[in-house]
């Protein structure tokens, strides 16, 4: 193996310019052979990306060249030793420094050896001083003790306190900071539960419940992706609150279901099974790659009653009626970052309203495709009231023939949830929850005055 260090700080130079973590992870592990290796990148990569802001201020406490000044890869690699040195006590501190210190040197040009002394004069001083460090007051500059702390933008910390306090806030930050977890949902399309359950096993899988029937959390494995039991489609990796989506939609066998956002096709290869392949769906999205990747998962998972199709949901003209529409729109996706960390950096305040604004337009333009009876699922994986709570308010102020349905019964119907809410509408929380964000609204289409 090339020298690991360097491999991951061209990686996460990769996603500092827009590659998907998770994508470009999948993509890297691949090229490792070791087991031990693919776990040291995997931890290393996505700790440093969770965990930016709070390895920028220790080295801004111990560099006199500020950190924008700095060559890109000497800041990297900084991370990368900084990381190692605070949060990996199995890598000895001398090791850490050499190699990250080696990973600069490496992919810096030999004309720049200063950088390279640099990177190992402030590695050291830190590992010297570590016990030093003081992060800000947390009574005195409550938010931007947390912003360093759980190492999230301060807006994002000051949006969290507005609208759920301090303590709930907290909370949220220390979970989604978590490594995410695997899960797996059972197809009941290629196969009975009993025949996954035995296939888990035989493949020497560690699982556990989670609080939705048919989806096991994978307590260890290697790769997900490539078990014999997700090659055969017997199993799709899909999150719980993501999953909790085709259930509260509750759909029958043989009903009409628009799907106005499939891509990739989780929630909507969950209906097909849920209708056992009766009925149809007619499944939406904008983009054909994406929707190339949906055929693809459909393929392997026996799905047969979905309608894939390239369209614009806000512009998308159908005359159709359907009884069942899920509405799980793009958003600002603040609820996935544990899944996701780089959300947290590339994201401002701006693409909230942006969002919130697509969010009216699918919605507005979609409505009428509804059966008088028929329900609609709202479903977003974000924190925001914005594209949440408001929005489903507005959206009821301005047509009469919906109303919201209760959504705690059926919560109570397809889980093990054991939630206090006193909503109509469910949103759940990382910290509350051993699950990602999401938030839910049911609307039911009532015949008109």
């Amino acid at each position: 193996m090339k020298n690991l260090r360097a491999e991951i700080l061209k990686a996460l130079l990769r996603v500092e310019t827009g590659s998907y973590s998770n994508l470009l992870l999948d993509s890297e592990l691949k090229k490792i052979k070791d087991q031990r290796d693919k776990n040291l990148f995997t931890e290393i990569f996505y700790g440093v990306i969770r965990n930016k802001l709070y390895l920028d201020y220790i080295i801004g406490k111990f560099s006199k060249t500020q950190l924008h000044k700095m060559d890109k890869e000497v800041l990297m690699g900084l991370r990368i030793g900084v990381y190692q040195l605070f949060f990996l006590d199995k890598v000895p501190a001398r090791a850490a420094i050499y190699e990250s210190v080696e990973a600069v040197k490496i992919i810096l040009p030999s004309s720049k050896k200063g950088a390279v002394s640099f990177t190992n004069g402030i590695l050291r001083n830190i590992n010297r001083k570590k016990d030093k460090i003081k992060l800000p007051s947390e009574e005195e500059m409550p938010e931007k003790y947390l912003s360093i702390r759980y190492s999230y933008p301060l807006w994002l910390v000051r949006r969290f306190i507005k609208q759920y306090g301090l303590n709930k806030s907290e909370k949220i930050l220390k979970a989604a900071n978590k490594r995410a977890e695997v899960i797996y949902r059972h197809n009941s399309i290629k196969m009975p539960e009993d025949e996954f359950l035995k296939l888990l096993t035989e493949s020497d899988i560690e699982f556990e419940n989670t609080f939705l029937d048919s989806f096991y959390r994978l307590k260890k494995v290697d790769n997900p992706a490539e078990t014999e039991l997700f090659k055969k489609g017997g199993a799709y990796i899909q999150g719980t609150s993501a999953g909790l989506a085709s259930l509260l939609l509750d759909p029958e066998e043989n009903m009409e279901l628009l799907d106005l956002a499939c891509a990739p096709g989780g929630k909507t290869s969950h209906l097909a099974a849920l209708m056992n392949n009766t009925g149809s769906i007619k499944a939406l999205d904008i983009s054909e790659q994406r929707l190339e990747l949906t055929r693809e998962n459909f393929k392997r998972l026996g799905v047969k009653n979905v309608e894939l199709i390239k369209a614009d949901a806000a512009e998308y003209k159908d005359n159709h009626k359907y009884d069942r529409i899920l509405a799980d729109l793009p958003c600002s996706g603040l609820g996935l970052i544990a899944s996701k960390p780089e959300i947290k950096w590339e994201k401002d305040q701006s693409v909230i309203k942006k969002m919130a604004e697509l969010q009216y337009d699918i919605l507005d333009n979609n409505l009428d495709k509804l059966k008088v009876g028929g329900q609609l699922l709202y479903s977003t994986c974000t924190l925001t009231k914005e594209e949440n709570q408001d929005l489903i308010k507005k959206i009821l102020s301005e047509n009469r023939n919906f109303e919201l349905i209760d959504i705690n019964e059926k919560v109570k119907n397809v889980s093990n949830l054991n939630l206090e809410n006193k909503n109509k509408y469910l949103e759940l929380l990382p910290g509350e929850v051993d699950s990602e964000g999401f938030f839910y609204a049911l609307l039911k289409k009532v015949e008109s005055d």
